[in-house]
């Protein structure tokens, strides 16, 4: 595995839930998650277990189903779309109605995909330099890779509106007509009977360049197709005209015969079937051998450096284009901010500032404010806040020791809870004797039951002076960022059962042993022997935490499942999950 030792997974509630049954009721997914709890174990070699196995970090907290919640148990909300470039916030009517790309003077570079500029065709003088609008021609330029305009012929006349002067010019200046104005040039084609005066007006832009004699691109196949479609379905319309809802009408007349008689009705006749292009006029785009010895000629004049890569074919936008000369400025794509709710309850899980310009959250519910984080290390190994003072400790040599785990010697982890919660709490651990799969490894926690302090303030515990004198060990560090002491075995301290190994503030630390099992292959494994498959070697052992606290206030939607009434304004909370230890690797 890439990841490095020891690491700690999450894994969500949403493992063995269907997707189907998120959205029901919340009572009824918890008296199920419950059930499951007590008779499953949770196995991390799993296929599903891969899509719910997460960070602590990365994980969001519900408040009223008192879980985890990760990218598959939540929705998403867009709340704004805006331009990654420019900054400009885009209504949403108008991403529905023109598409999910800057209108603007936004563009990204067809080589490199970095964000283009305008910039003057030659250097300005004095008197242009004072102007407020000084004269053209512009290019777009990337700063990143040198590309221009230039290289496919490409100038502006003004400095804004690049989406119009780009929809107006093809690759090597070529003037070309407007997407409307095809649309229309193919509907006169198809009607056949053209206004001479529109066609005149339409056309008279084409006759002054070579776009009249120049083959029709994919544009124009396209606008032309798209006519003809529209054409076929108005002729197959079915639907009655707005004299046919008169009640002296024919037809209404009709339905009313066919409501109240006995007799036979007549079947309606099938509409006419639409019938495919036939001509470059209506779309149809014919194999020309000439179009493909032009392509291999191109190709080996230019090479194959001319040509295009398959993300620079991906990224614009209609057409993949087959050499670099044809690729044009992409307009950049819009972004979004999106709020995420929980599927069960519909709870507001994090919410995102509404300005662009800002990366704030109004609401965030994390579950690293919420969950006890679970860590562990060996228990020989010095903790990362002490590499400083020792410089003699690589963090090459901690990892030599994690990968080049013997078969069948006991090691000894620390594992150690630390609690944010404001409240003290009671942890309970779990975990199978051995861990799933063909290498069996045996895992005992020497003390499965512990308390854990509250998050109070660090000078809380600088100050009680007693606890000080009694346990001269205990070590705090920042609020919420406490850490235990390192192990010193120079008076003899041994790991008992039944007893935790250090304690703080808001933390605890236990022992667990691990007897890593035999590896396929040899002699002493039992059982079906083939080859070591992936990752098989790695020993991940499952555990299960339970964790009790008492909290104030009843919240809105509780259930008596999960909270009980102790005393006055007082309530038991239990909030349970699994989590996975990778502590290292079997060496063969």
């Amino acid at each position: 595995m890439s990841q490095q030792f020891p690491y700690t997974y999450y894994s969500c509630s949403c493992v063995d839930t269907p997707t189907s049954l998120l959205p029901l009721s919340r009572k009824s997914v918890e008296a199920r998650s419950s059930s499951d709890e007590e008779e499953t174990t949770f196995d991390p070699r799993s296929s599903r277990a891969n899509f719910s196995l997460y960070p602590l970090e990365h994980l969001l907290y519900c408040t009223e189903c008192h879980q985890m919640r990760c990218s598959r148990c939540t929705t998403e909300e867009v709340l704004c779309w805006y331009c990654p470039s420019c900054l400009f916030e885009v209504p949403s009517s108008t991403v529905r109605s023109e598409g999910n790309r800057c209108t603007r003077s936004c563009y990204n570079c067809p080589i490199c995909t970095s964000f283009l500029t305008v910039n003057l065709l030659d250097a300005p003088t004095e008197a242009q330099r004072d102007a407020e609008q000084p004269p053209g021609p512009f290019i777009l330029s990337c700063s990143y890779c040198n590309w221009t305009s230039l290289d496919i012929g490409i100038k502006f006349d003004k400095a804004n509106n690049i989406t119009g002067q780009l929809q107006r010019v093809r690759n090597g200046g070529i003037i070309v007509p407007t997407p409307k104005e095809r649309e229309n040039q193919a509907e006169r084609l198809l009607r056949k009977q053209p206004n001479h005066e529109e066609e005149e007006e339409v056309k008279s832009p084409l006759e002054e360049t070579p776009a009249a004699q120049a083959p029709p691109d994919a544009d124009d196949f396209f606008s032309n197709l798209n006519s003809f479609y529209k054409s076929q379905l108005a002729d197959t319309e079915t639907s009655a005209g707005p004299a046919e809802f008169n009640v002296h009408s024919p037809s209404s007349i009709q339905r009313l015969l066919n409501l109240y008689s006995t007799g036979k009705k007549t079947k309606r006749g099938k509409p006419k079937p639409m019938r495919e292009s036939l001509t470059t006029a209506e779309g149809l785009q014919e194999y020309s051998s000439s179009s493909e010895e032009e392509l291999i000629h191109r190709l080996a004049t230019s090479g194959w450096e001319a040509t295009t890569s398959p993300s620079q074919r991906s990224f614009q936008e209609r057409h993949p284009p087959r050499f670099t000369s044809d690729l044009r400025p992409t307009a950049t794509l819009l972004r979004t901010k999106r709020s995420k709710r929980c599927k069960t309850c519909r709870t507001l899980l994090s919410r995102p500032e509404p300005k662009v310009n800002t990366t704030r959250y109004k609401i965030k519910v994390l579950a690293l404010n919420n969950i006890p984080k679970v860590s562990i290390r060996s228990l020989n190994t010095t903790p990362q806040s002490l590499l400083t003072d020792l410089v003699t400790i690589s963090s090459s040599m901690q990892q030599k020791e994690y990968t080049t785990l013997h078969p069948l010697m006991p090691y000894q982890f620390l594992l150690t809870l630390t609690n944010p919660l404001f409240d003290p709490i009671k942890v309970t651990l779990a975990t199978p004797t051995t861990t799933p799969g063909r290498v069996q490894t045996r895992v005992t926690i020497l003390c499965p039951q512990f308390d854990v302090g509250a998050n109070t303030d660090v000078w809380d515990d600088a100050l009680n002076s007693t606890s000080s004198q009694n346990n001269p060990k205990r070590k705090s560090a920042a609020p919420g960022l406490s850490v235990a002491s390192p192990p010193d075995n120079s008076d003899g301290k041994q790991a008992e059962a039944g007893k935790i190994w250090d304690k703080g503030r808001n933390w605890t630390s236990v022992i667990v042993e691990v007897v890593p099992g035999v590896l396929p292959g040899t002699p002493a494994f039992v059982g079906e022997g083939g080859e070591v498959r992936e990752d098989e070697g790695v020993v991940e052992c499952p555990v299960f935490v339970k964790v009790e606290y008492e909290s104030e206030g009843l919240g809105a939607g509780e259930t008596p499942e999960r909270v009980r009434m102790v005393g006055e304004g007082k309530e038991k909370r239990e909030v349970a999950f699994w989590c996975v230890l990778g502590v290292g690797k079997i060496v063969g």
